[in-house]
């Protein structure tokens, strides 16, 4: 396939601008990259203009929508067959994974991929190998991975909806695609390169679009996005000059009100029953969160019992009870922001590890469950050591890895993670050292092989 020229993308807005930069700067890299944005935004554009513009711009791009694969059919289209393997393979058969080789595999909405097959294919994304659907031969290929989604995957990972590994496996590098809303002063570019396509395609008078329209398609919300755009234009082609996009576009209420987006909180119980101490934890946990968003405030306007719902009175009870007081503003837990962001960091470190081939292997045997409750232990064990307002009542990290075997190698691996996600939390200098020297003081006794 013939490289993408960089014009294949519309717009000099410095949001487009911003993502555009990203893309150009992993385009001659391997990274695999995870490109998010709602539905009609041109994720496969930028996705092909990584492939356009990477050193295998001259193989294939292999596009793949893992939300148009029926089930049943999933492994065989990714692996591909063996005759005989099922009724009606009646000859050998390629999958995309092979087809791909030496090229971009873009895998579309891949948080539509089922939770039965995220497995199979974060081994096959992992080692770049796979066994055909009936074949015993591992085959290894060479393919760069570019992935697409309009889902939240952190909220589906928390939710247990997609494989934590398999979403630390394809964000090594996320780039968000802006929705259309969000750069408006790229529209009136992005509306004469439609008008002149359509008018082309339809054989119809091209006729200039007057300001007052223009200033009519910027205000807009575009809930659909480029893709809305486009086939706005088009209606307005059909019917003629003079363009009526009053009578085209639907009213401002038939927008999509978009919702700012949240950490999942990290505070709601499972499905079931809470024991004492696990009711404990979540109550101290859900009165630190609310503390936290009133800067320490407990009354008055915006304070934490009115965010609550309870009286002053009530919550300083229950604070003295739980044994909870505003941590030191020079401890680390402070500096690194809070329980929230704490959450945050121990997510991102768990994730990381999870899905390197090395350490990985730590949490190949657990269950979802498993690994969602060490999370929660090392985010109350890491705001505890850190000098939060919350006490840690699971084992003590020596003896919780005692019995794992972690080597010398698994330790410099597990700090080349630990920088991975300063860097993404975007810690400072001084932070990074203090936090690195608090945890250097375990290596003597978690190291044991």
């Amino acid at each position: 396939m013939p490289a993408l020229e960089a014009n294949d993308i519309i717009g000099t807005s410095p949001r487009l601008s911003h993502c555009l930069g990203r893309a150009d700067a992993v385009a001659d890299t391997d990274a695999t990259v995870l490109v998010l944005g709602e539905s009609g935004v041109g994720k496969d554009l930028l996705a092909r203009r990584i492939h356009g513009m990477s050193r295998r711009a001259g193989s294939s791009f292999v596009a793949v929508n893992c939300a148009a694969i029926p089930r049943d059919l999933f492994e065989s289209e990714f692996f591909g067959h063996v005759k005989g393997a099922f009724s009606g393979a009646t000859q050998d058969r390629k999958g995309r994974l092979e087809t791909a080789q030496g090229g971009t595999l873009f895998l579309d909405e891949i948080g539509e991929t089922p939770p039965e097959l995220q497995g199979k294919l974060l081994r096959a994304l992992q080692n770049m190998s796979f066994e055909r659907v009936g074949d015993d031969r591992t085959r290894h290929v060479d393919v760069r991975v570019i992935a697409a989604t309009n889902r939240s995957l952190a909220d589906d990972t928390f939710a247990g909806r997609f494989r934590r590994d398999l979403y630390y496996r394809i964000s090594a590098f996320p780039i968000e695609m802006p929705a259309l809303r969000e750069r408006p002063e790229d529209i009136p570019a992005l509306a004469e390169h439609f008008l002149t396509e359509s008018s082309t395609r339809l054989r119809r008078r091209r006729a200039r679009l007057a300001p007052e329209q223009i200033s009519r398609l910027q205000t807009h919300d575009w809930p659909g996005n480029i893709r809305e755009l486009k086939n706005v234009i088009e209606r307005a082609v059909i019917i003629g000059a003079p363009y009526d996009f009053d009578g085209i576009l639907p009213p401002a209420s038939r927008s999509i009100p978009h919702a700012p987006e949240r950490e999942p909180s990290l505070t709601a119980p499972g499905i079931g029953f809470l024991t004492a101490t696990e009711f404990a934890a979540f109550e101290r946990s859900n009165l630190i969160a609310a503390l936290e968003q009133a800067h320490w405030r407990v009354s008055g306007p915006g304070g934490a019992a009115e965010l609550l719902g309870m009286k002053p009175s009530t919550l300083s009870s229950r604070l003295k009870a739980l044994a909870i007081e505003r941590p030191a503003p020079g401890s680390l837990f402070a500096r690194l922001g809070g329980q929230g962001r704490i959450a945050a960091f121990a997510r991102d470190l768990l994730g990381r590890m999870q899905a390197d081939p090395q350490v990985g292997r730590h949490w190949a045997d657990r269950s979802p469950v498993g690994i969602h409750r060490e999370e929660k232990l090392l985010v109350q064990y890491l705001c505890s050591a850190l000098g939060g307002p919350i006490t840690y009542t699971g084992r003590s990290m020596v003896h919780a890895h005692v019995h794992l075997k972690i080597t010398k190698s698994d330790w410099s691996v597990f700090l080349q993670h630990l920088e991975a996600t300063f860097d993404a939390l975007g810690l400072d200098t001084g932070l990074r050292r203090d936090l690195v020297n608090t945890v250097e003081t375990l290596r003597a006794d978690v190291v044991t092989a």
